[in-house]
């Protein structure tokens, strides 16, 4: 099923489509989120470097980014009912993509959306997460981990009636200890509060 959404962009003349990722959209993907990740989670207040960060997204020699490239290809190729990726192009190129997925407990996550840094701000963002609360549908909580310290992250989150949560994120267990953690909270959407103000 390749459902596709196409809109005019705030950029003049620029034409804009929601579509569902194909292998071929991994590696992009994984530039357009490292790109994010270097431009959003350095944090001088909390001692978080941008080395920290890159290490965190890459690896100590970038060994992290072709495994997360083959994963992104095999988790696509897949084709799984609970769990899909769509892009957003801007004139054919990709410039963002939102992830979102129902884990085995039936839980409806929005696991990441990232646009590239150039192309922030314009709607394409809200394009991507409107794709995916569609796919999660509107009548379970809707879960989503953002970094404790992205403030315009949370606030485009709550536009949407995401609200922050009490839950500890917890961090992963088996995390090498040369990855400095990004402290994250956890933010819900009530089936009630699916409508954007």
């Amino acid at each position: 099923m390749n459902e596709k959404t196409t809109f005019q962009h705030g950029l003049e003349g620029s034409l804009t489509e929601i579509i569902r990722a194909v292998p071929n959209d991994a590696e992009v993907i994984c530039s357009i989120r490292d790109a994010a990740w270097m431009g959003t989670y350095p944090n001088e207040e909390l001692g978080i470097t941008l080395e920290d960060v890159r290490i965190n997204a890459q690896g100590l020699n970038g060994e992290f980014v072709p495994r997360r490239i083959a994963w992104f290809k095999q988790k696509i190729a897949e084709d799984d009912e609970n769990w899909v990726a769509y892009v957003g192009k801007i004139d054919n190129d990709v410039r963002g993509f939102v992830v979102a997925s129902r884990n085995d407990e039936g839980r409806r996550l929005v696991n990441s959306i990232y646009v590239e840094p150039g192309f922030q701000g314009k709607g394409l963002g809200r394009k991507l997460m409107d794709k995916a609360l569609d796919w999660l549908g509107g009548e379970e909580d809707i879960y989503f981990e953002v970094a404790s310290y992205n403030d315009a992250a949370i606030r485009f989150y709550e536009r949407f009636g995401f609200e922050k949560t009490e839950n500890k994120v917890e961090e992963e267990p088996d995390r090498p200890s040369y990855i400095t953690p990004i402290p994250q909270i956890e933010m819900i959407l009530k089936p009630a509060s699916n409508q954007i103000a």
